[in-house]
């Protein structure tokens, strides 16, 4: 991973999912990244000439969706 930027999310989403125990928590964060991937893809075709910044967020909104679904807990 070579953008400085990405990896730092990744870096603090995964110290995040082992340092927090409490699930409710987890569940707000989740619907926090649900919404920034919601902005991120509401207005995809701005960057879509752009294969960097094109490339980052559809890695971003997979690393958001893998990291949903590990902790999202619904009977909280």
């Amino acid at each position: 991973m070579t953008n400085a930027r990405l990896q730092q999310i990744v870096t603090l989403l995964y110290v995040h999912e082992k340092l927090v125990t409490s699930n409710g928590i987890k569940n707000k964060e989740c619907d926090k990244l649900l919404e920034l991937k919601e902005r991120i893809n509401r207005e995809s075709n701005y960057y879509d000439s752009n294969d960097l910044i094109a490339t980052s967020f559809n890695f971003l909104s997979k690393v958001i969706e893998n990291w949903i679904q590990r902790n999202y807990n619904k009977n909280t």
